[in-house]
């Protein structure tokens, strides 16, 4: 899993807000999972955020992996639907959750007593 960083407001040097959200490379069913808190694959945001990522991945992988028997270049992506946060600051307990449970395809549950906890 990797964890994302998205600034929202890039090219404003006083505004550092940004959104965490998840990106899971798995192997086993070959895809890329994005798990994030408020946004679907319908936002353009974060599909042109992680895909620029994962592209970049691929392209490392390959450079430095090209004779392993696994390749990624192939693996497609899949946005994962997670439930959404409740308020616009939670996102990165969200994302902690994720890396804590993640079991892969279920997501489990995050209520106001998870993020208590955490």
């Amino acid at each position: 899993m990797f964890p994302m960083f998205q600034e929202l407001a890039p090219h404003d040097p006083h505004d550092k807000c940004g959104h965490h959200y998840a990106i899971c490379l798995d192997l086993k069913n070959q895809r890329f999972e994005v798990l994030d808190s408020i946004r679907s694959e319908a936002d353009a945001d974060l599909t042109t955020h992680a895909e620029f990522f994962i592209n970049n991945l691929k392209e490392t992988w390959n450079r430095h992996y090209e004779h392993s028997k696994v390749q990624i270049r192939h693996f497609l992506i899949e946005y994962v639907a997670t439930a959404k946060q409740g308020s616009t600051t939670d996102c990165g307990f969200h994302t902690l959750e994720y890396f804590a449970k993640w079991a892969g395809r279920i997501v489990l549950p995050i209520t106001a007593a998870t993020v208590v906890e955490l």
